[in-house]
């Protein structure tokens, strides 16, 4: 699912602060070139970017900056809440797959080049901790 950024489209991201993370006001979906479609429902809960507080100088604070709908779909993907289709069959995935899709969603948004690597290398060093197992 190698996709160019302009053939990467984003829904409407609406949230709700819980106080602690936020949740999905509504589904949020992605749909990359002309067959998949990946969907965040309705209920998903985020934290955005995982993003350590020292770092927010660099990175910039988790549910801010261009990553933010990326992240969101990284969190439903660890979660075991994205529904990922391609002509409109369910796929199984795997971590190392949401990370990549991760990466790909951060270029589509045009976040820089050293942010997004810098930010897979963290979800593929530490992620595994918040995976949840299908």
């Amino acid at each position: 699912m190698v996709a160019t950024p302009d053939e990467i489209s984003f829904g409407t991201l609406v949230l709700h602060d819980t106080g602690a993370e936020f949740e999905l006001a509504h589904d949020f979906v992605v749909r990359i070139g002309g067959g998949t479609v990946l969907t965040a429902p309705v209920g998903t809960a985020t934290d955005g970017a995982s993003i350590p507080r020292f770092f927010w100088r660099f990175i910039g604070p988790p549910m801010t900056g261009r990553y933010r709908q990326a992240a969101v779909i990284h969190d439903a993907g660890y979660t075991a809440d994205l529904q990922w289709r391609v002509d409109r069959a369910p796929i199984d995935y795997d971590r190392k797959a949401v990370d990549a899709l991760f990466l790909q969603l951060m270029e589509a948004l045009g976040v820089s080049w050293w942010r997004r690597r810098l930010m897979y290398a963290a979800v593929r060093w530490f992620g595994a901790t918040r995976w949840t197992d299908r």
